[in-house]
């Protein structure tokens, strides 16, 4: 199940834990496997995709804890809620040779190296896109495998694109 639909259920981590990682109203523990470093490709996309939700979750100031699935249109008469959902739901990927492309709807919100064979940047790592097949190769903008989950909140993710 990935992380999308996992939060979407609103699926309940044993309390006892120590530490949390809270991410789109849900909380995962701190040594979870998709909140942790050194995580796996597929992991990291989810957790991209999750981050961007949320992100534009708080820009659109809808309660934390409200589900997507709760602010579609027939559950929620809030207009910007029904726009969240549409964004949540529209959020994609598409894997190539060398990227996973990460779109937003129609649009292109960034891209993941996905080769370990790319002389100038490391396997994970986040690109903006210089359109909509090419990324910016000038430099990353962070690293979707090594990067901790507030690093890639403060440092790399906009529900715009890859931060600048």
């Amino acid at each position: 199940m990935s992380l999308v639909n996992w939060v979407a259920t609103n699926a309940k981590v044993n309390k006892s834990e120590p530490a949390a990682v809270r991410i789109l109203g849900g909380d995962l523990p701190a040594d979870h496997h998709l909140v942790k470093a050194g995580r796996e490709m597929y992991d990291a996309v989810d957790l991209i995709k999750c981050l961007i939700s949320e992100d534009y979750k708080t820009w659109s100031k809808i309660p934390e804890d409200k589900t997507a699935y709760e602010c579609q249109p027939g559950e929620s008469d809030v207009i910007a809620e029904n726009m969240y959902h549409k964004f949540a739901t529209t959020i994609s990927e598409k894997k190539g040779s060398k990227y996973i492309k990460i779109m937003t709807g129609s649009g292109v919100w960034g891209f993941i190296v996905n080769t370990k064979k790319d002389k100038k940047f490391k396997y994970g790592d986040l690109l903006k896109a210089a359109g909509y097949n090419a990324p910016a190769r000038n430099f990353a903008r962070g690293n979707v495998i090594d990067d901790t989950v507030e690093d890639l909140r403060v440092k790399s993710v906009r529900w715009t694109g890859v931060r600048y």
